[in-house]
């Protein structure tokens, strides 16, 4: 076959059974089949044909869901490509889009772009309806609007109007969006410079954002009848945020009360079930109101406060609520998705005594895994490279706590308060209790004793235990069968620097 010159990358042959084509990235809704049977008749008395266009990636996943360590798209060319393959011929002149491979997660726009652009120049144009498809789906995947209106427009050979108009209720939403993580951001603490990086605005911008928090009227809202759910949907706030904002000035006991919380008085905080406005679904996850309880006697609003472990958000979503500040972090943080942009990247070695905070904490509120509970669920969460503290032995699990301790005693504040949420967990899913062996076993007393010995006083012991109604009355019975001692417990220590 004869090898075309192209502006692009070297030609080569390919062959058509190796190529793919996705569905997000080529442009057309639908091929002609019209156009693929002109160009077999063309095929068939010689007639040569332009290269298509193609582009190697990694990080792909094909249609089925399987994840695939290299493939080839198609970015131009999929009539022809078609006809190749319905008339058997196993090599098609190809260019390469860049000489090498993209990660595709990384530079899905990109792509799309760059096939919207090649496909409007030539064979069967675009359709209205493509190109307005391609706009959408760019504005949706591309939620900082790094991509402005002006370059869709020329790209898509159509006026900046039309882009307008095809767009714009995304990028009214993503604004909203937008302007909600900053005032999120703004009111956890976050600096207006590190907001700015964060969302991609200008510190200007941030700050006449975060001056404007009074989003609607709440109260109006709810005199009409409406709920909090449907007020957040209306404003395009999380739940948690919305409520923050209505609350905003009343007293704690007022928030309480607001909020439909008994405010304990005593050393047991008994919470069967997590509440499920604030936090999202996560292992291992804990009530809103242990930790508003928390805030309630060991801070004060506008205090500082260290969530190392945040997992799916309920401490920055409480500290939202009662007007703490808070700087979150996890192994597994979920800003990728766009959900927690509160929480920061931090793999905590604290062998390094790296410590990410910009402030000392006036509470640090830690909440880690149960030794080997949760055990699967917190390994899909991390990887091999920074594994979850889980799946560590005992000598390492405890060391671990030993060296954390003393990262956060050397980091604190003479009035820092360390909260210290956790239970005892023991080998007795299938062992009669009076063989159960210690060394299978942490309990509370393990990390009361490592307190103590990294410079830590433990001041009060609030018992907040789990619920036994989470075990079904089959389950009870072979314990009982088998004499197994099942454990409820679970206990907050709250300790201070013993200077």
């Amino acid at each position: 076959m004869e090898r075309l010159s192209n502006k692009d990358n070297p030609l080569s042959g390919s062959d058509p059974d190796e190529l793919t084509w996705d569905k997000f990235i080529y442009p057309r809704g639908a091929v002609s089949q019209k156009t693929i049977s002109a160009y077999v008749e063309a095929l068939e008395i010689g007639a040569q044909f332009p290269p298509i266009k193609i582009q190697r990636v990694f990080n792909y996943t094909d249609a089925n869901g399987n994840k695939i360590t290299i493939a080839t798209i198609i970015l131009d060319g999929v009539h022809r490509w078609s006809a190749f393959k319905e008339m058997g011929i196993k090599e098609i002149a190809a260019v390469e889009w860049k000489d090498t491979s993209l990660d595709y997660e990384e530079n899905k726009i990109a792509l799309l772009l760059e096939s919207a652009q090649s496909n409007i120049s030539h064979g069967d144009r675009l359709s209205t309806n493509d190109k307005k498809r391609v706009a959408r789906d760019i504005a949706l995947s591309d939620p900082e609007c790094s991509v402005r209106e002006t370059a869709l427009a020329e790209k898509l050979g159509v006026s900046q109007q039309s882009v307008n108009l095809w767009i714009s209720d995304i990028r009214a939403r993503q604004r909203t969006s937008r302007d909600s993580t900053i005032i999120r951001l703004g009111r956890l603490g976050w600096t207006q410079d590190k907001i700015s990086d964060k969302v991609g605005l200008s510190r200007n911008r941030v700050c006449e954002i975060v001056g404007n928090t009074n989003i609607g009227n709440i109260d109006t809202l709810l005199a009409q009848g409406h709920d909090m759910e449907y007020i957040a949907a209306h404003y395009q706030m999380d739940l948690a945020l919305t409520w923050a904002i209505r609350l905003h000035g009343k007293t704690d006991q007022e928030k309480f009360k607001e909020l439909g919380w008994g405010l304990r008085t005593w050393d047991q905080w008994n919470f069967n079930e997590c509440d499920e406005r604030f936090g999202d679904d996560w292992p291992g996850r804990i009530p809103a109101q242990l930790i508003a309880h928390t805030l309630f006697y060991f801070t004060k609003p506008n205090d500082l406060v260290l969530d190392p472990m945040a997992g799916g958000g309920v401490v920055p979503d409480t500290c939202l609520l009662f007007e703490r500040k808070c700087q979150a972090f996890d192994l597994a943080a979920q800003d990728k998705q766009g959900k927690r942009p509160e929480i920061e990247y931090h793999h905590w070695d604290p062998k390094k005594e790296t410590w990410p905070v910009t402030k000392k904490p006036d509470l640090i509120f830690f909440d880690p895994p149960y030794y080997t509970k949760k055990k699967k669920e917190y390994e899909q969460k991390a990887n091999e490279d920074t594994p979850s503290i889980s799946s560590y032995t005992k000598k390492d699990y405890k060391q671990f706590f030993k060296d954390f301790f003393t990262l956060a005693y050397k980091n604190a504040k003479p009035t820092t308060t360390l909260a210290f949420l956790n239970a005892d967990w023991r080998d007795f899913e299938s062992t009669p209790a009076a063989e159960e062996k210690p060394d299978k076993a942490i309990t509370i007393f393990d990390y009361h004793s490592l307190l103590s010995e990294t410079g830590w006083k433990t001041i009060h012991r609030i018992e907040c235990p789990l619920s036994s109604e989470r075990l079904t009355g089959n389950q009870v019975q072979k314990m009982q069968d088998k004499r197994i001692l099942g454990t409820i417990g679970r206990t907050l220590l709250i300790a201070k620097k013993n200077i």
